[in-house]
């Protein structure tokens, strides 16, 4: 995917759009690691570079702007405009009251501009599980980057506002920053979300950060006029043809938190969409507590984590401290309301998927995963993320499966075919491929830079030590370093190192404590192998060489793990291992988790 390097929201707003192709990177994140209202940028802007000075010009400054842009023409350059707008905003030196009306002028158009840009392309592979394209995929980036943008600038008005807490209407206007603020960041984590990617990294500790400040002055259950709420992101404009809708400020993280807890990146797009409108109904009767027990039916939040809530039920038999879970360092999330909701839906569940729903029932109720029998293990193990990662440690430990034999079954494997173009001196035309009878010595070589790289891609490259807590039939649960949890996501690919053998499988479910990372890993099962892979272009050129791998099962064809979305069904490719070279071409795509997709191929 396109991977945007880290934005600062604020002065250098424009460094948003630069880009570098990388798939296994999730969306970026603001450098600043802390949240809330006190990392809000210095106010240190005398005017707006537009010329408005309140509130009411910039609504007609707006209309005019979007007369000449049509949205449907201009989305693209119209969220630059409106990008740099919000962080020019979030840096005003004006009246709180001018800031704050002047971003509930904006908010309208942003909404609009994100749902055509991320949410109106998903009708098209509705059915399908991830998916999209490189120029979907950089529309939902830029959605997310507006999103961020606007959550920042109500940030820094409820700074403001907390500093001036004798003002008229402070309450009022406190709850509406903070209502918003949460607001942005909801609808940022579903964008995340349908596009199978973990949200940008502070996303979960700026959004619990407004709640905090919310509960701190006694807001959580205050009730606030929105005229976008309709507990539905991807019609976000439908509520402005109706009365304006009450809703209670705590309600967008309500909604997020039990969303995202019942692991949506398992799902299908439909099922997801299904459940985000279930959620937006039992945030209802989901409610903030002091204190957290691991035997009720909540959900566990800590400041500290920068993740979802847990559902308190898989921390039942570990040894954290629910210290960490309480009052003032977090809270639990009352569950049992919703969870009364979802049996009821269970009973008459309509047009709502049933799999779906006894699954999130199973998630936030503490069935085993897959109804399988866990055996405890209690092994040292060692662990590698990422395509890359992986394809290095198979190459180096030289296990080569019966995958590539059937992938190159036609081929002597004694032949070594160099992938450079070579010239028939007779016709003086390039030769596509020069054989060789048989492998030629490797040279000696003068220089360090061949052992200097090796050791960079060692260090690169090197496994994470870990603890394999039990296992199933094709599956394994893990502990790892609290450190990984900020590179770990659910639909990654891992291998699992146990003994002198690797196991290659995705990442299920995942959650971070404070000393320490779980994860639930699905295995793929069969052989893998580590393969360089070339992809055709539309002008007949072949890209350089990337890292993929080669699964086989016994009686099964083999399959192709492959970065998405840098490679698409019907894509025509170059399988390199081995010293050979064979042209496929990609065919239906049996899996997409996002950041991988396994396809089969022909």
């Amino acid at each position: 995917m396109q991977d945007a390097a880290d934005t600062e929201v604020g002065q250098d707003v424009r460094r948003g759009n630069n880009t570098a192709h990388n798939a296994h990177a999730d969306f970026p994140s603001p450098q600043t690691t802390s949240a809330g209202p006190s990392t809000s940028p210095l106010r240190d802007l005398s005017q707006l570079t537009c010329g408005c000075r309140n509130h009411r010009q910039l609504k007609q400054w707006l209309r005019d702007f979007l007369s000449h842009n049509p949205l449907d023409e201009k989305a693209q350059r119209n969220a630059g405009a409106l990008r740099s707008l919000l962080a020019e905003i979030a840096r005003w030196d004006a009246p709180v009251r001018l800031r704050l009306a002047s971003l509930e002028v904006l908010r309208p158009a942003i909404v609009q501009h994100c749902g055509t840009l991320a949410l109106a392309p998903l009708a098209n592979f509705s059915h399908a599980q991830g998916g999209q394209n490189q120029r979907q995929r950089r529309e939902q980036l830029t959605a997310v980057i507006l999103y961020q943008h606007l959550a920042q600038a109500y940030a820094s008005v409820s700074a403001q506002l907390l500093e001036q807490t004798h003002t008229l209407f402070f309450r009022r206007r406190l709850a509406r920053a903070l209502h918003r603020g949460c607001d942005s960041y909801r609808r940022l984590i579903q964008i995340c979300n349908l596009a199978y990617q973990a949200p940008p990294k502070g996303s979960w500790s700026r959004l619990q950060q407004l709640v905090q400040t919310a509960r701190e002055h006694g807001l959580e259950q205050r009730r606030v006029v929105d005229p976008l709420a309709t507990g539905a992101a991807d019609v976000p404009l439908l509520a402005t043809r109706r009365l304006n809708r009450w809703e209670k400020l705590t309600q967008p993280y309500l909604q997020t938190a039990l969303f995202a807890s019942a692991n949506p990146l398992q799902l299908t797009l439909d099922e997801q969409l299904q459940l985000w409108l279930c959620c937006g109904h039992w945030a209802g009767k989901a409610a903030l507590l002091e204190r957290a027990d691991k035997s009720a039916q909540t959900l566990l939040c800590s400041l500290n984590l920068d993740q979802p809530p847990i559902p308190a039920v898989r921390l039942r038999r570990s040894a954290v401290d629910l210290k960490h879970f309480s009052s003032p360092l977090g809270w639990p999330v009352y569950l049992t309301g919703p969870l009364r909701l979802l049996q009821k839906r269970l009973r008459r569940p309509g047009a709502l998927s049933v799999d779906m729903l006894e699954r999130v029932q199973a998630i936030w109720a503490g069935a085993k995963s897959r109804g399988e029998q866990r055996t405890p293990a209690e092994m040292r193990c060692q662990v590698t993320i990422g395509i890359s990662a992986i394809a290095y440690h198979l190459k180096r430990d030289g296990d080569e499966g019966p995958e590539l034999a059937a992938s190159f079954n036609a081929r002597n494997s004694a032949d070594l075919v160099m992938e450079v173009d070579s010239i028939d001196f007779n016709t003086g035309h390039a030769l596509k491929d020069y054989e060789v009878a048989r492998p030629l010595p490797t040279a000696p070589s003068v220089s360090h830079r061949s052992s200097e790289g090796a050791r960079t891609a060692q260090k690169r490259y090197s496994p994470t030590p870990a603890t394999l807590l039990n296992t199933s039939d094709n599956g394994a649960g893990l502990r790892l370093p609290a450190d990984v949890q900020g590179r770990l996501h659910s639909g990654n690919l891992i291998a699992l190192k146990v003994g002198e053998q690797w196991e290659v499988g995705l990442v299920r479910w995942q959650f971070g404590l404070p000393d320490q990372c779980r994860v639930g890993l699905e295995l793929l099962g069969g052989h893998t192998s580590s393969v360089r892979v070339r992809r055709h272009t539309k002008d007949g050129r072949r890209t350089d060489a990337m890292a993929g791998l080669l699964n086989g099962v016994a009686g099964q064809p083999p399959e192709l793990l492959l970065p998405t979305p840098l490679f698409q069904q019907g894509d025509t490719i170059d399988i390199v291992a081995a010293g050979q070279s064979h042209t496929v071409t990609l065919r239906q795509q049996s899996l997409n988790t996002g950041s991988i997709a396994i396809f089969a191929f022909s």
